[in-house]
C-alpha cells in the first residue's frame, strides 16, 4: 500500500535502516546495543504477546485511545508525563545522598515521599507509553519493548525500596531506588532514540514546505468525484483533495502520526481516517479529531478556474 510505503519512510526519517545501521557502525561502540537490540527478532515473540491485547482494547475503545495519546493535549502525552517519574526520582535521590548518615527524618520522609511519587507517576507514563508503542512495527516496536521492559524492571526496584524503607531497611532501600534510576537512566537513552532516531512521537509534516501562498492549479476539476481522495503537490507540499456534499477540500495529505499518505485512506462524513492507524482529520480545517495523531494538518482555500482546482495556504491549521 502507498499508504505504509510513506508511513516506513516517515518513521525512518526518508533513510533506509541498512544506511542508518551503517553509519552506527562508524560511530563505534556506542550504539552497538541498539544494534543488536534492533536485530534480535526473538524479542518479537515476547512483544507480540503484549501488543495483542494493548492493541485488542484500544482499538475498541476509541476514547481511551485519544486520551492516551495525547491527541486532546495536541502533544503526545507520554513525553509530556515522563517528566514527572525521572524529576520525583532524581529528588528522591539527592535527598538520600543528602540524607546519608544523618539522621534527619524529614529528609528521610521526603526521599521516601518523591520515590512513591515517581512510582505513581510512572505508572500513568506507562500507559501513554503502551498506547504510542501499540501501533509500531518491526525495529521500532523492539527498542520501544526493551525500553518498556526497563522501566518496568526500574519500577519494580523503586517498590522494593519502599517497602524496604517501610520496614527501617533504609541502607538496602536506597541501594534499590539507586539501581532503579540507574536502569531508568538507560531506559531514557532509548526513548530518545524512539524519537529522534525513529521520529515516533514527532510530527511528520514538521520540516515538510508550506505550500502555494497564492492560488495555483493542482487538478483538473473534472478529475475530482464526489467521494474522492486525490494526492497533489503544490510548491512542495504534499495536499489531499476531497470532495465531500458537493464541496472540495484540500489538507495537508502527510499524517502527522507516522507519515502514512490521507489518499490512501476514507472518507467518513467530512472527516478522512487515516488508512494507517485511523487518526481522523476534519476536512474544512485540518484539525485532528481522533488520535493516535495530536498535531492538526494545514489547511488550504480551493477554488475552481477554468476547469482547474486551485489551492493556496489559509490561516486554519486545525482552528474551529
Amino acid at each position: 500500500m502507498a499508504g505504509a510505503a510513506i508511513a516506513q519512510r516517515g518513521v525512518f526519517g526518508g533513510e533506509a535502516p541498512e544506511t542508518r545501521n551503517e553509519t552506527r557502525k562508524e560511530n563505534g561502540m556506542a550504539t552497538s546495543l541498539l544494534t543488536t537490540v534492533e536485530n534480535r527478532s526473538s524479542v518479537d515473540t515476547l512483544a507480540e504477546a503484549v501488543h495483542r491485547p494493548v492493541q485488542a482494547v484500544l482499538q475498541k475503545r476509541p476514547e481511551l485511545r485519544t486520551t492516551l495519546d495525547g491527541t486532546w493535549l495536541g502533544h503526545p502525552l507520554h513525553a509530556a508525563l515522563t517528566d514527572f517519574p525521572i524529576g520525583a526520582w532524581a529528588t528522591g535521590l539527592v535527598l538520600d545522598i543528602a540524607g546519608l548518615g544523618r539522621r534527619k527524618k524529614g529528609l528521610h520522609d521526603a526521599a521516601f515521599t518523591a520515590h512513591a511519587f515517581g512510582l505513581a507517576a510512572a505508572g500513568a507514563a506507562a500507559l501513554a507509553g503502551l498506547a504510542d508503542w501499540s501501533y509500531l512495527d518491526g525495529k521500532p516496536r523492539r527498542v520501544g519493548f526493551v525500553h518498556a521492559a526497563l522501566n518496568t524492571v526500574a519500577a519494580s526496584l523503586f517498590g522494593v525500596s519502599l517497602l524496604l524503607r517501610k520496614n527501617g531497611r533504609r541502607g538496602t532501600g536506597i541501594a534499590a531506588s539507586t539501581a532503579g534510576f540507574g536502569i531508568v537512566l538507560g531506559s531514557a537513552w532509548l526513548g530518545g532514540v524512539m524519537s529522534y532516531h525513529y521520529g515516533i512521537g514527532v510530527s511528520h509534516r514538521a520540516f515538510e514546505q508550506g505550500g502555494p501562498s497564492g492560488f495555483v492549479p493542482v487538478l483538473r476539476n473534472d478529475e475530482l468525484v464526489e467521494g474522492q481522495l486525490r494526492r497533489v503537490v503544490a510548491e512542495g507540499a504534499p495536499i489531499l483533495l476531497a470532495r465531500a456534499n458537493g464541496r472540495v477540500h484540500a489538507i495537508g495529505d502527510t499524517c502527522t502520526h507516522l507519515g502514512c499518505s490521507l489518499s490512501a485512506g476514507r472518507l467518513d462524513g467530512e472527516r478522512v481516517v487515516c488508512a494507517c492507524h485511523g487518526s481522523q482529520f476534519r476536512l474544512r480545517d485540518g484539525r485532528v479529531m481522533v488520535g493516535p495523531a495530536t498535531d492538526s494538518e494545514p489547511h488550504y482555500e480551493t477554488r475552481v478556474r477554468d476547469g482547474q482546482i486551485e489551492v493556496r495556504k489559509s490561516g486554519l491549521n486545525g482552528a474551529s
